[in-house]
């Protein structure tokens, strides 16, 4: 294909909030971190082998005796969040990668298996909480 000549209609979303379908018997609390795991269903996050971290819920689903995708939930994705460390931190730590530890709590990489990156700790708020710029999905 070759390269624009002229303008061209493009559809377009805003990206700050879009839904996902989500797995079958999972339950996301508004706020959780959540990522698509391989078959591509949202998940509440893990440092889990091929999931891909996504965003932050922006609402409740309750798909606990749902079948894939029954439901959607609404996912806030980009952004700066505060949230929990396992790690104890430091203001040394601003600009630092970190990744998923669970659904409320990101790490170092040295801590985890998996390495799910979540994005870039932007500010420092105290040892084992920060402010994180978070990773558009699909890196």
């Amino acid at each position: 294909m070759s390269a624009l000549s002229a303008k061209r209609d493009v559809r377009r979303q805003p990206g700050e909030v879009l839904s996902f379908p989500v797995e079958e018997n999972t339950k996301i609390y508004e706020g959780a971190l959540v990522s698509v795991n391989a078959a591509g269903y949202l998940v509440n996050a893990t440092d889990a082998a091929n999931d891909l971290f996504i965003g932050v819920a922006d609402e409740t689903a309750d798909n606990s005796s749902g079948a894939d995708g029954a439901i959607e939930c609404k996912v806030r994705i980009g952004g700066v969040i505060d949230v929990a460390s396992a790690a104890t931190l430091s203001i040394a730590n601003v600009g630092d990668p970190v990744y998923v530890a669970d659904n409320q709590t990101i790490d170092l990489a040295a801590n985890l298996t998996n390495d799910v990156l979540v994005g870039r700790v932007v500010n420092f708020v105290s040892a084992n909480k920060v402010r994180v710029a978070l990773v558009s999905p699909g890196r």
